[in-house]
């Protein structure tokens, strides 16, 4: 009897130890495994991308940018001008009068000057024709003046003819005393009356 106590002691005992053998197996099974989990879940938790981090926006411009430089505009390239061609004045014939002596009909320096600014316009309006008048003052009587006013005359028309000027674009017609220009009431004013005066023709 003592014997079969003994024996089934030694076994259970042996039962006992295989079972607290087994059970710390087991629970460093479960160390490993849930050690390998944590690891995992570790290494996935490092191989997901991190959120995406929140750009800051850019700070509002101020309310007053300061001015920007003026764009600068590129140089017209500048081409030369062609020179001005001087605006010539139109001829005034009437201020072409002429003066005379008393009793004469001989041509002054002075006369002959504007007598070639008449010619040189002619030739430049080669359809243009002229009359040139001739008057006196009133000393004399009517023949007399209407005879000197054709010989004033045609010593103009004469010197024209000279300076190039065709005949035919010429005319000549005297007034005597008549048609003064001023009143014959001194010497003055008759001289201004002893004259040639140029009139264009249509």
């Amino acid at each position: 009897m003592v014997r079969k106590s003994s024996v089934q002691l030694i076994i259970l005992t042996f039962v006992a130890a295989i079972v607290l053998v087994a059970s710390g197996c087991a629970k460093k099974q479960m160390v490993k495994e849930e050690t390998a989990g944590k690891g995992m879940v570790t290494k996935k938790e490092e191989a997901m991308p991190s959120a995406p981090q929140i750009m800051e926006k850019p700070k509002a411009e101020a309310s007053n940018p300061a001015p920007m430089a003026p764009a600068v505009k590129p140089k017209e390239e500048t081409l030369p001008k062609e020179a001005a061609k001087p605006v010539e004045k139109p001829f005034d014939l009437a201020a072409s009068r002429i003066q005379f002596a008393f009793d004469d009909y001989s041509l002054s320096g002075k006369s002959e000057g504007r007598l070639n600014r008449v010619a040189e316009w002619l030739k430049k309006n080669p359809d243009t024709k002229i009359q040139i008048q001739g008057y006196t003052c009133d000393i004399g009587t009517d023949e007399y003046n209407l005879a000197l006013g054709d010989e004033r005359a045609e010593s103009a028309e004469k010197y024209l003819e000279r300076m190039g000027v065709d005949s035919n674009r010429l005319s000549r017609i005297s007034y005597g005393k008549e048609r003064p220009r001023v009143p014959n009431t001194d010497e003055e004013n008759r001289s201004i009356n002893r004259r040639d005066e140029f009139v264009m023709l249509k």
